[in-house]
């Protein structure tokens, strides 16, 4: 049995264990014309029923965050949603309203070539029979047989002579081009001299790391590793931001991949991303294709949690759901005596000390530290905006 004791410091928040000027659980609020009492709200969405502790604790621990409100509400609507729709549903069911249409089959026949391969179905290669790819102004070859010329040259004599029209009418179907601006001479020059330019090779230094057994640290971080080449591209990356990927036709430089798949995409009509097979899924990098193949498609590895029967098909989700858990915290504020379970969430903290306040709302400029925050303030003040 631990011996350690929990230090509250202001108010407690019975749903996050978070810290602060909370309100009450039992209190009523109202919160545009409708009254909202908090317990009962959790109590009706997810049978869990708060029960407040006697004595000195209950006015301390008996409190509710902002963050956990927005939850709660949108939990309440949500339950409200299904409820009103399951009962509208019903009563069509009872007086037999309900006509199912018919779907229509079209049937495609598709011609292959004698020469043809089949791919695996969810290979990593690009795949062009997708509706949804745009039209960047490529020409389409289209390839015909002989006894379809022969049939159309037939059907074109025992047509009348169509009235001929000036090359300049004509309408080009499909969508416009996208109108790009001549690169200038010093440009391209500047761009062809930087491709035949050798990339020097990146070197770590002294201080850079050091070497604590079979382990390489490094200095300007916690992080450890166990190959010196993942420690190299690190430092390479997060420290001296040195770009790893640069576009072959403008040499701009870019720190991860899918930016440069973009980048190819928006500014020289170059789609190089990656289909998947078996939907209409389109992705900028080979990774976030096999993460949607192995978790959407449930085909990788399945991921079991050893604490319970949640069951994933993906590892981060499982590395995520972990947390739960755990119960020791060993990450502590540098500023207070606080300490998380997670290292992201001690993160989020430290910014209430540093002032780093990166949510800020459009409308008014207001800043907050966490999302939920910046919701709540734009569901409460801004209502007419979506965001």
């Amino acid at each position: 049995m631990s011996t350690i004791n929990w230090t509250i410091e202001k108010k407690l928040c019975r749903c996050c264990h978070a810290e602060g000027d909370f309100k009450n659980l039992a209190e009523p609020c109202i919160e545009s014309g409708n009254e909202e009492i908090y317990v009962n709200m959790i109590k009706d969405c997810f049978l869990i029923n708060l029960v407040p502790v006697p004595g000195q604790l209950c006015a301390a621990t008996y409190t509710i965050c902002e963050a956990c409100i927005t939850s709660v509400r949108d939990a309440a609507k949500f339950r409200k949603q299904v409820a009103t729709c399951e009962e509208k549903f019903k009563e069509f069911c009872r007086r037999n309203a309900i006509i199912v249409k018919a779907p229509t089959i079209d049937v495609a026949i598709k011609e292959e070539t004698p020469d043809s391969c089949h791919e695996d179905e969810f290979s990593l290669e690009e795949n062009d029979n997708f509706d949804d790819i745009p039209d960047y102004g490529f020409d389409e070859q289209e390839i015909k047989s002989d006894s379809d010329e022969t049939a159309k040259k037939k059907s074109k004599k025992a047509r009348s002579k169509p009235t001929e029209v000036n090359p300049s009418q004509k309408r080009k179907k499909g969508r416009p081009k996208k109108m790009k601006e001549e690169p200038q001479p010093e440009e391209e020059e500047e761009a062809e001299k930087r491709k035949d330019q050798p990339r020097p090779k990146f070197h770590l230094n002294d201080g850079d790391y050091t070497v604590d057994g079979t382990t390489f640290a490094c200095t300007r971080c916690d992080k450890r590793y166990d190959k010196i080449f993942s420690l190299r591209y690190h430092v390479k990356t997060k420290h001296y931001k040195i770009p790893r990927y640069v576009c072959q036709y403008c040499m701009k430089e870019f720190m991860t991949p899918a930016p440069l798949t973009v980048h190819k995409l928006e500014e020289h009509s170059i789609d190089d991303r990656f289909k998947c097979n078996a939907c209409k899924g389109t992705f900028n990098t080979k990774v976030q294709l096999r993460k949607h193949i192995n978790n959407f498609h449930m085909l990788g590895e399945r991921y079991s949690c050893e604490f319970c029967e949640y069951e994933s098909f993906s590892f981060e989700a499982m590395y995520k759901h972990k947390f739960k858990h755990k119960t020791s915290k060993d990450h502590q504020c540098r500023f207070c005596r606080k300490a998380f379970v997670r290292k992201t969430t001690l993160a989020l903290h430290e910014r209430i000390h540093t002032g780093d306040r990166r949510k800020v709302c459009k409308v008014c400029g207001q800043a907050f530290v966490q999302k939920a925050s910046l919701n709540y303030h734009m569901t409460k003040y801004h209502p007419e905006v979506n965001f």
